[in-house]
Order: structure tokens, then sequence, then C-alpha cells
């Protein structure tokens, strides 16, 4: 019998929603525990999908015994703080993409993993659906031949509030960091790194990019 996994999510969005529908599907899984600055928000959230504890208090989750992996739900700008957070309470982390707001944190988030030898990964789902496996099978034995390029894109129109998510610079707001991850992901998985790369940003009025176009070179041509 495979032991079941306590979870615990921190940051309770709509993100959060959908992870817990599908966490239901999982058979050695059990939402144990959430949390959100709203208490309220969190007690509802908790009787929706069944979780014993709730808490307002991020910390207070995270200090949970019980609680063996925490999946981090929060604003971009925060996953840095609250993965070092789990991470140094030995709690295993699963943190939505963007996994932080630049490389340095990144490192560091990696660097405490490893120095604490705790599971850390990025919430990437785009690696896991059938469409990916297929297309990284059919390149591997060959069927499609040589790859040489690949265009991706993935757009809509968001919430344009200023105070909210998409366009809040504070909050790690942009497109990039939202929905552009999925195609630089999907080119770097099948071309590798580059060796070079242009990019040009439409910006919106807070600061935030609403477009980019970036074109990845590399030396191969």
């Amino acid at each position: 019998m495979s032991k079941i996994i306590n979870w615990g999510i921190i940051g309770l969005g709509k993100i959060a929603h959908k992870f817990a529908e599908d966490l239901q599907l999982v058979e050695d899984a059990n939402l144990l525990a959430v949390a959100s600055r709203d208490i309220e928000n969190a007690k509802s959230f908790a009787k929706k999908f069944s979780a014993n504890q709730f808490y307002s208090s991020y910390k207070a989750l995270v200090e949970n015994p019980n609680v063996d992996v925490v999946y981090i739900a929060t604003p971009h700008a925060l996953h840095y703080e609250h993965t070092l957070l789990c991470l140094n309470a030995n709690k295993a982390v699963l943190c939505e993409k963007a996994f932080a707001m630049n490389a340095a944190e990144v490192k560091e988030m990696i660097r405490t993993a490893k120095a604490r030898n705790v599971f850390l990964m990025e919430a990437l789902w785009t690696r896991f659906i059938p469409g990916t496996l297929k297309t990284l099978a059919l390149i591997k034995e060959g069927s499609i031949g040589k790859i040489h390029s690949v265009e991706a894109d993935f757009g809509f129109i968001g919430d344009t509030d200023p105070e909210k998510r998409l366009f809040n610079k504070r909050l790690g707001g942009g497109a990039l960091f939202d929905i552009g991850i999925y195609p630089v992901f999907l080119s770097i998985l099948i071309l590798g790194a580059p060796k070079y790369i242009n990019a040009h940003a439409t910006m919106a009025a807070t600061g935030v990019d609403a477009e980019v176009k970036i074109t990845f070179a590399y030396e191969s041509g």
C-alpha cells in the first residue's frame, strides 16, 4: 500500500482551486491544510475540498508537522519568499510558475533545497501533458526528421485592472511571467538553450509587458 502524501496549499486563488480539484484524482494524495491571508477564504476553500485545517498564516501551515508537501500558488513576486519559508521548515515544495522573479532567486531556492535535501519543483504542467510527451517521442524516434525551428505563441485578452495580478508590477505581472513562459519552455525543451536572445516588449501603462516577442538564435543556425 502506498503512503498517503499530505498536501498543504498557500495562496487560494483561481489556480489553487484547479489544483485542488485535480488533486482529488490522485489516489495517494490528501489535501490536509490550506492557508490564505483571508481566513474566511481559507475556511470556504477547506470546506469545499475537505481539508482538515485552514489558516490565515502561511507560517502556521508550514509549521504543521503533518504536512508533507506544499503547493505554492501565491503571486509570482512572492514565490521566492514562500518557497524558502517551506524549504527551511523541511517541507517539499511544488511552486507555481513562474518559479521566481529572477535567476538569483531561483539559484538560492535550489541551493536551499539541495542543502536540506528537500524536494523542489516548478509546477509547469505543460511538461507532462500528452501532447508534449508525444511530441518528444516523435522527435526521439526520428519520425518527423530533424527539428530546424520552433514557432510557439500564447495569448489572451486579460483583465487590465492595475490592482490585479496580470498588470500589477508589484505582484510580478506581465505577459512573460504569466504565459510567455510556456512558449519559452517549449522552445528550450526541443532546441535547448539558445546562444543569443532578441526580445521586444510592448509595455502597459503600469510598467509591465503587455506583449513580448522573442527570437532565440542558435550557433547551429
